[in-house]
């Protein structure tokens, strides 16, 4: 392979960074003979304790003058931090387009994630980031490892150039590296970093549009019962959605109304809603029903049903209507109660699930055979929303094996470990297959925590907690604390009703405020300690 044909992601030995950094100092051009350019980003004057004083207008010796250099040393040391770490992860790198590393990458990817406590996809990108840094940009790490670049800016750059080839990104290496970067404000920074790039762009450096065609599905960060599906592609593609989106629904609307204003058979009206009411849908009502409710066209392919049901687990009482704890849909997106209640009343068939009053723990249900029965794969869908490695965020609706914690032994049974809730989980097929490979170890432990080693020898060791139902021990706390609170007013009424009351009042004498702890507060009788429990809402 020659330099120019080395791809974006790959690993670069020494000697080949060499040459490319010799290959740009002698002048690469563009194909029309024009070289990226070399800007004098230089500042006015060096950033110092005293220059800086000067700049935010500081009297030296104050109390805020003190405060700011302490800030800017604090600022190098963490551009010095964050290089340690980036140093430290780019060890880990496997080449992400061989593939067969894709063992090696996942082992590193859990190593990373426990170690950091993150998740897997965020290990990943960590991971890359570091690769580019370390390996493909040395001359700016080296500043941001001197402290003269803080890390914000090197996070800026690193997002900036992932789209670029490994040779254009050694290009932006050399140019900015040369930079006053101690020196320079952030707006000067952001500016010269916008305008090289945009030379990049000119030259072909960043995907076409084509190439960015994609749908994906995005949360609402409020947990409020929403999804969004972005729709990403060429600008005149996604237009054209829209026009005949909006055309169709427009189409809609105006046949709706001349249905309701005749009498006639309302079209598109999907729930009988429209005729209830009276009036047609909304534009946007009937665009969403458009994407939602027709077929799609697979040009005869025939599509699958879902494996699984979706599950959404609902707390008894919120389903009652007694309490408004939050629901879960595929046991990890929270749904607010009314939602729930409403799901709840569309469905003919509702599964009930026992968990401990306790600990919240789902209760197992039986089986003693090698392939679990339906019913407990509907369990472990509950009890593992998402894959059980650790930092792993891909949800076992798809994409997920049941797998034995304890290796079951199909020559002999009796020897290997059973098929039992405790001695199953469900892990995404990437995962299962690196337990497989013995890449990984988890074992289950007493408690229900499993300890999961990576790596041979150990790169990195974790225990993880059962996954449990928050909400039950808090509602069995509160029914708990409510019928003991229930038998006190229970045995104050027979008290009271054999004179007891009367009795203590007059063998302990009158009321003193003086000597009650509330200082001129009566005492009410009957009010159990356990009241102040709830002083407050419940935390849901």
């Amino acid at each position: 392979m020659t330099l120019l044909e080395h791809e974006p992601g790959e690993s670069m030995p020494p000697s080949v960074r060499t040459s490319r950094t010799s290959r740009t100092r002698q002048g690469v051009q563009r194909a029309d003979g024009v070289e990226p350019p070399r800007p004098r980003v230089q500042a006015r004057t060096p950033l110092t304790e005293k220059s800086l004083l000067k700049r935010g207008g500081l009297k030296s010796g104050s109390a805020d003058a003190a405060a700011a250099t302490r800030l800017m040393g604090m600022q190098r040391e963490a551009s010095r931090a964050r290089a340690h770490l980036l140093r430290t992860v780019a060890d880990f790198w496997v080449d992400r387009g061989d593939p067969d590393l894709v063992d090696d990458r996942e082992e590193a990817d859990l190593a990373i994630a426990i170690a950091l406590r993150t998740t897997t996809s965020r290990a990943a990108t960590l991971l890359r980031d570091a690769h580019i840094a370390v390996d493909e940009m040395p001359l700016v790490f080296g500043r941001l490892a001197a402290g003269d670049m803080p890390a914000e800016w090197f996070d800026r750059l690193l997002r900036s150039v992932r789209e670029l080839t490994a040779f254009q990104r050694g290009e932006v290496d050399e140019r900015v590296s040369a930079w006053d970067l101690a020196s320079i404000p952030a707006p000067r920074f952001q500016e010269s970093l916008r305008l090289l790039l945009a030379w990049f762009d000119a030259d072909g450096g960043r995907p076409r549009p084509e190439d960015m065609r994609d749908v994906a599905l995005e949360r609402s960060p409020q947990d409020d019962g929403t999804a969004c599906l972005r729709i990403t592609g060429p600008l005149h593609e996604i237009l054209g959605l829209a026009r005949r989106l909006d055309t169709s629904a427009r189409a809609v609307q105006a046949q709706q109304r001349h249905a309701l204003e005749d009498g006639s058979p309302v079209p598109f009206d999907l729930d009988g809603d429209t005729a209830a009411a009276g009036s047609a849908m909304s534009l946007a009502a009937i665009r969403y029903a458009l994407i939602t409710r027709t077929m799609l066209d697979t040009a005869g392919v025939e599509v699958p049903r879902e494996r699984h049901r979706i599950n959404v687990v609902v707390p008894v009482l919120t389903l009652m209507g007694l309490d408004d704890a939050p629901a879960t849909y595929d046991g990890v997106i929270p749904l607010p109660a009314d939602m729930a209640r409403r799901l709840a009343a569309g469905e003919e068939v509702w599964h009930r699930v026992l968990t401990d009053p306790t600990t919240g723990e789902f209760l197992p249900l039986p089986a003693d055979q090698y392939r679990p029965t339906a019913a407990m794969v509907e369990h472990l869908r509950l009890r593992d929303p998402v894959c059980a490695a650790p930092g792993c965020t891909r949800t076992t609706s798809s994409d997920a094996e049941n797998d034995h914690i304890e290796e079951f032994d199909h020559s002999d049974p009796q020897r290997g470990g059973p098929t039992s809730i405790e001695n199953l989980h469900r892990l995404h097929w990437a995962h299962h297959d690196a337990k497989t490979k013995g890449r990984t170890d988890p074992v289950r432990n007493p408690d229900g925590s499993t300890t999961w080693t990576v790596g041979t020898p150990t790169r990195a060791e974790v225990t993880i907690a059962p996954r449990t139902d928050l909400v039950t021990p808090i509602i069995a706390a509160a029914l708990a604390d409510s019928w003991a609170q229930y038998e006190w007013t229970l045995e104050l009424d027979a008290l009271e009703r054999m004179g007891e009351f009367e009795r203590f009042e007059r063998e302990a004498g009158p009321y003193d405020p003086a000597l009650d702890i509330g200082y001129g507060v009566e005492p009410v009788w009957g009010t159990p300690p356990c009241n102040a429990r709830y002083d407050a809402d419940p935390p849901f």
